[in-house]
Parts: C-alpha cells; sequence; structure tokens
C-alpha cells in the first residue's frame, strides 16, 4: 500500500485496536472453509446424476409399488427429480454462495496470498536482515510447497541514502540511524554502521542498548495519561540535573537547597531526580509497568523483520529500582533502534503506535501477488490528548533542552517556520557492544508528513558526532530535498 492511499484519520477513526487479520489460525480456517466448498460443489453436482439414477429405478419398479401404478405419477415424479437436479447443478457451477466463480489459476493465488504472514516473512528473511542483508529472491513455503517469490522493499532511496552517508562520514564507532513514517509504519531507511570493518550485524534490530532517558517518555506518559501531572506541574527536588541519590528521591522535606522545576523543563532537560519521584510517587510500579508494555518493553513487536523484544526490569518490592527504571538510569531498561522510533512515531500521531513494516509487496514467478503491506495499529500507547501534551515536552528538549545545540540553527532556517520538530535525548554506558551510548529519539512533521527518527551512537573512546545531530541533518536534508510525498518506495537491492 502505498502513501498516496491511505487515510492516516480515517484509518483511526475505524481501528481502536489491534487487528490480527493476518494471524496463521484465520488463513488456515479460511482455506478449510474454501476446500470444504469445493467438496460441497462436487456433492451437489453428484446428486444432479444421483437424481437420474433414482428416477430411472422407480420407474423400473412401478409395478412394485402401487402408488406409482399410474404412468402420470411416475412421469410427474421424474420432472420433479430432473428440475431439482437441475437447479442444484447451475447453483453449484456458478458457485454464487460460495465464490467460486473464480478460475483455478486466481484462486490459487489467492490462497497463496492468505497464507503469507508477516511472521512468515520476518522467519524466512530474519538471517538475512540481522546480518543487514535484503534480498531480492527468496523461497517461501505454502501449504508445503515450495515457491519462488521476489521481494520489493519499502525504503525510502533518498532517506536511505542520506542516512548511509552521515554515518559513514562522521564515522562512530558504532551508529544506527532509523527513519519511520509515524502514520503508517512505513520504515523509510534503516542504517547500522560499525567502523572499520563491514557493518555484517543490523544493529536496528538489538535490544541490547540500554534505553538510558528515552525511558522518561514512558514515565512522562503515564503521569500525563492518568492526569497525575500537567507539562506545567512544578515539582520540588533536590540535586543536580544529572545525578541520583537516595536521599534526593526519598526526602520530601524541603530546605533551603529545594529548587522547582516544571514537568516540562525537567523533560528537555532530563531531571533525573524529578522523573525518579514522578514514577515512584506520582505513577506507581503498577502503572509505570502498564505504560512501559504499552510502548512495547516486555512486549514483542510484530513486524515484517525480526526485532528483539525491549526489557524493562523493576520490581514494587524494591523502591529504587522503580526509581532507577522511571529515571532511565539504570542497564535493566533495554531497546532497540527500532523500537526507539515506534516510540516517537506514537507521540506524533497522537498515540497511535503503528506496526512496522519494510516490505511493499510480495510475489511469485508468475507475477502473482502474495503479499502486500497495509498500515496496522499496534497499539494506543496514549491518549491524543496526552500525546499533544507530550509534543510541548519533546520541543522543550530541542529549543531548549539537552539538543538545544544541535538544533539552535536549523531551527532558525526558514524551512523550519511550519514544522514541528521534537526529540529526547539519553545517555549511558552500555555493554553489548561496549561503550557510550548516545540516542536520540524524535520527529519532524510538515502537517502532512509525519516522520519519526531514532538515532544512536556507540563510542568506546572519542566521540566522533552526537546522535542529535545525525537527526537534526536528516530533519534538515528532508525539508529542503524537494517534495519527499512524490517520491516512491526505494527499489530492491539485495544488500547494503
Amino acid at each position: 500500500m502505498l502513501m498516496k492511499d491511505y487515510n492516516p484519520d480515517s484509518f483511526r477513526r475505524s481501528f481502536k485496536e489491534p487487528r490480527r487479520l493476518h494471524d496463521t489460525q484465520t488463513k488456515v480456517s479460511k482455506l478449510v472453509a474454501s476446500l470444504g466448498s469445493r467438496v460441497l460443489v462436487f456433492l451437489l453436482q453428484a446428486f444432479h446424476a444421483l437424481a437420474g439414477l433414482i428416477a430411472l429405478g422407480l420407474v423400473s419398479a412401478r409395478r412394485s409399488l402401487g402408488y406409482f401404478d399410474r404412468p402420470g405419477r411416475i412421469s410427474v415424479l421424474m420432472v420433479v427429480a430432473g428440475v431439482s437436479a437441475i437447479v442444484f447443478a447451475v447453483w453449484a457451477m456458478r458457485g454464487l454462495p460460495f465464490g467460486l466463480n473464480q478460475p483455478t489459476a486466481e484462486l490459487s493465488s489467492e490462497l497463496q496470498r492468505q497464507l503469507v504472514t508477516k511472521e512468515e516473512l520476518s522467519k524466512h528473511l530474519g538471517e538475512s536482515v540481522r546480518k543487514n542483508q535484503l534480498p531480492e529472491n527468496i523461497q517461501l513455503e505454502i501449504a508445503s510447497i515450495p515457491v519462488q517469490a521476489k521481494v520489493a522493499y519499502a525504503l525510502d532511496e533518498e532517506l536511505q541514502r542520506v542516512s548511509d552517508r552521515l554515518l559513514k562520514n562522521y564515522r562512530p564507532d558504532y551508529g544506527v540511524i532509523v527513519a519511520m513514517d509515524a502514520t503508517t509504519g512505513r520504515i523509510l531507511a534503516m542504517s547500522s554502521h560499525r567502523s572499520g570493518r563491514p557493518s555484517d550485524e543490523n544493529l536496528a534490530l538489538k535490544a541490547s542498548f540500554p534505553a538510558a532517558s528515552i525511558f522518561k517518555v514512558v514515565t512522562a506518559g503515564a503521569v500525563l495519561d492518568t492526569q497525575k501531572v500537567t507539562p506545567d506541574t512544578l515539582v520540588p527536588f533536590q540535586g543536580s540535573n544529572h545525578t541520583l541519590y537516595k536521599r534526593n528521591v526519598i526526602t520530601q522535606k524541603e530546605n533551603r537547597w529545594t529548587r522547582r522545576m516544571s514537568v516540562r523543563e525537567a523533560f528537555g532537560s532530563s531531571v533525573n531526580t524529578i522523573f525518579g519521584k514522578l514514577g515512584l510517587f506520582y505513577a506507581g510500579p503498577e502503572v509505570l509497568r502498564e505504560y512501559a508494555e504499552r510502548f512495547h518493553f516486555n512486549h514483542p513487536i510484530r513486524a515484517d523483520v525480526p526485532v528483539d523484544v525491549g526489557y524493562s526490569r523493576f520490581s514494587a518490592e524494591d523502591p529504587w529500582s522503580v526509581v532507577s527504571a522511571a529515571s532511565g538510569f539504570t542497564q535493566d531498561n533495554t531497546m532497540s533502534p527500532l523500537q526507539g522510533a515506534m516510540i516517537a512515531a506514537a507521540v506524533i500521531n497522537d498515540g497511535a503506535m503503528m506496526e512496522p513494516w519494510i516490505i511493499e509487496n510480495v510475489v511469485d514467478q508468475q507475477g502473482n501477488l502474495l503479499y502486500s503491506a497495509e498500515p496496522r495499529l499496534a497499539v494506543h500507547a496514549i491518549d491524543a490528548t496526552t500525546a499533544k501534551a507530550m509534543r510541548r515536552l519533546f520541543r522543550a528538549t530541542v529549543e531548549s533542552g539537552t539538543s538545544r545545540q544541535a538544533f539552535r540553527k536549523a531551527l532558525r532556517r526558514r524551512a523550519f517556520d511550519e514544522v514541528e520538530v521534537g526529540g529526547k535525548t539519553g545517555s549511558l554506558t552500555g555493554l553489548h557492544p561496549r561503550g557510550k551510548c548516545d540516542w536520540f529519539v524524535g520527529y519532524m512533521s510538515n502537517g502532512t508528513r509525519k516522520i519519526a527518527v531514532a538515532a544512536l551512537t556507540v563510542n568506546e573512546e572519542k566521540w566522533r558526532v552526537k546522535s542529535a545531530t545525525l537527526a537534526e541533518s536528516l530533519f534538515t536534508h528532508e525539508l529542503t530535498s524537494g517534495v519527499v510525498e512524490q517520491r516512491r518506495p526505494g527499489s530492491t537491492r539485495a544488500s547494503r
């Protein structure tokens, strides 16, 4: 399904909960029903011949049955039986109630298309995509029959080229950029880089990176969606912005060192103590866990490529684990860059998180369509009103918060006058791979085109580029390179 064919407003009105139309069990049920219809048609056609035999048998037995002694009654019976048989035969041959008036080849293609699901594509493409390859030709198995198929990908060629170039030019030790259409879930770019050697592992799908302060998005969503705070609520705290000490979180007494900061400003400046308090005292562990799952922590991501599950591990019996998780100051929160893009997409898409997809369509060697992508809602992470409030927090990050330096020049450009830009940063040392992880998840919207981005760099020793700079460069190119809505999905390439 192409962008021009999709109306996001009507889609959101039509679907309030996730749809699972391509569930394998449902498809098998449809196949069984179709085969059952064919069997029934065969039986009805056989009835035609059987009715004639019955009529002939009755004629031959008329001497032994007193009721059929009269020729008139035999004739009436034969006429009734013949007419009934003809009606049933015509009814069955036309397939009026069963939809069987299609040619055999067309029916076969339909049955194939019903059985090719996202999960099966993810399974068949999994090994290649994890090795940072996008194969053009794959072999599927449909009803135990091998089928050679051709895959067309939905990547935006221009955005993919720019993402690859940014990582190549800046040369971080490890780098990832994922760009996604927030209203459809279409993956526009997915670049994975490792300095000094070919990128033989797709880091965009790995969930071994600490989520760091990106998890503050979950905490903010929980307290705003449950109306515990507003963006302007002032929260008292002590200590510096980026430290986290028990005495500053647990102690509720105010003294001369106590400061007050709004939730909006605390989000933009990524104040750990305030978000630790919000998680423990305002949201609580159960609500925080619920919203973590809404943003797909501890929950599989349904996609046509294999994505690792991101985790958030904390316990209600351990209040400090709740504080650490809510502030993002822990290695027990992990996520993939693809999940990071989904989180930003939900904020700009009025709280609706879409299932990600990178495959446009799949056809067999005869050109029969086996699979075609269509936007599907994953979950309503937050209410639309909450998402609007969240965007105020995201704007604070780029206007006056932790990524203001990266976006200062860009926001002065005329191209950004009518554009909404927001984001969240995060940084923490990771172990797989080892190094300082630097995150930026955010979005750019001009009202019709909404692009969500997750950028991640991992630096072992020297810093070469901030992730916010990568995102700003991508946004700037997008706004200054022409009318992006007219660009078609990229051509298929065997590898990248």
